[in-house]
C-alpha cells in the first residue's frame, strides 16, 4: 500500500548544493512517484554550534517499502555518498532522516517514527511546510504548519 513518505536532507561540507543535488537524484531514482522538493534553506548548524551553516531542504512522495526498508534507503545512499561516522550533531556530508512513513508510529534500537526531534527544529519544519503544510503528524495529531508556529513561541 502506497504512503505518504518525508525525508529531511542536510549537509554543511562543501560542495553543499552539489550533495543536495546528488541525494535527491539517488532518491528519487529509487522513488519518483509523486515526488515533491521543498526549496533549500541555509541554517545554523544544531547541537553542536561550532561548525559551517547547513543546507536543508525536505523531500516527499509516495511508497509501498516499509519504514525499516526506507531507513535503509537512507543510510544506502549516505554510504554511497562518503558520509564519514563522526560524533552526534557533527558536521555532515549528507545526512538523511526519515520524518515520516504515512500514520506510521514505531520505536526500536533502528528507527523512531515520526522522527524524535521534529518539533524542535525549524531547520526540518520549515522546508516541510513547503511541501506538506496540512500533513498530520500521526503522534501529536498536528500539522506541520501548527508545529512550525508553536516552535516559535
Amino acid at each position: 500500500m502506497l504512503k505518504q513518505i518525508f525525508i529531511s536532507l542536510g549537509t554543511n561540507i562543501e560542495p553543499r548544493e552539489g550533495r543536495l543535488a546528488q541525494a535527491r537524484e539517488l532518491l528519487r531514482a529509487e522513488e519518483p512517484l509523486d515526488w515533491q522538493e521543498s526549496k533549500v534553506y541555509e541554517t545554523e548548524p544544531w547541537g553542536e554550534t561550532c561548525q559551517a551553516k547547513f543546507l536543508n531542504q525536505a523531500v516527499g512522495f509516495q511508497s509501498e517499502r516499509t519504514p525499516h526498508e526506507l531507513l535503509k534507503l537512507c543510510k544506502d545512499i549516505e554510504k554511497k555518498m562518503g558520509r564519514q561516522k563522526r560524533d552526534k550533531w557533527k558536521e555532515r556530508e549528507i545526512d538523511l532522516d526519515l520524518l515520516y512513513c504515512g500514520s506510521s508510529i514505531t520505536s526500536d534500537e533502528n528507527l523512531t517514527l515520526p522522527h524524535p526531534y521534529i518539533t524542535q527544529r525549524e531547520f526540518v519544519l520549515k522546508p516541510l511546510l513547503d511541501i506538506a503544510p496540512n500533513f498530520i503528524d500521526p503522534q501529536s495529531g498536528k500539522p506541520v504548519s501548527e508545529m512550525l508556529e508553536q516552535l516559535h513561541h
